[in-house]
């Protein structure tokens, strides 16, 4: 069995353990922080994820698909992010969960403390901070806020899961802390 055949079975056998979890108790804390531990249990598998089998970013980062449901499932990324890549707080508006296989990406986690009452406007204070680095994850529900930055001289690589694959997300909304602001992309939920 080639490795690609061995990582396609590990990836399969994920998701079939993410499925009876949710299928049991839904999306919990609880039922994040077990997926969590699965994803972590396959990004510990280097073996499976040779670098030479996944191409390198040519800007800032880059997600290589490795399985992605029809419709509504469930989307698995090996993704790489080069040293210095960071995205604003943001609310994929879906949960998700990362595991490193190599490098550190620092995810500081917000709450929302305006009432969403002013258009454009928003108030947000950090909560929270993980370092997603080999032996440790993250796991977010659907609307929380984080943001993201690769630290160290090498590229963040990890496994991300995500509860809709990217090609079908709902819009994600940007935070500006510095201004009070707010901005939603296009949600891609009727688009795939």
């Amino acid at each position: 069995m080639t490795v690609a055949d061995k990582r396609q079975k590990a990836c399969q056998k994920l998701l079939a353990d993410v499925h009876a979890i949710t299928a049991k108790e839904g999306i919990t804390p609880s039922a994040l922080h077990a997926i969590k531990l699965k994803v972590m249990a396959l990004a510990a598998k280097t073996d499976l994820f040779p670098m030479d089998a996944f191409e390198m970013p040519v800007s800032q980062g880059r997600n290589h698909p490795l399985l992605v449901e029809d419709d509504d499932g469930h989307g698995l990324y090996l993704t790489i992010n080069m040293p210095g890549k960071e995205a604003a707080p943001h609310d994929h508006g879906i949960w998700c969960v990362n595991a490193a296989i190599s490098g550190r990406e620092r995810n500081e986690f917000f709450r929302r403390v305006d009432d969403g009452s002013r258009p454009g406007h928003a108030e947000v204070v950090k909560v929270g901070e993980v370092l997603v680095e080999q032996g440790n994850g993250m796991a977010m529900a659907d609307h929380d806020i984080h943001s993201t930055v690769v630290v160290g001289d090498e590229p963040a690589i990890g496994l991300a899961l995500y509860g809709y694959a990217l090609a079908r997300f709902p819009s994600v909304v940007w935070y500006h802390p510095q201004f009070a602001s707010i901005r939603a992309g296009a949600s891609r939920r009727h688009a795939a």
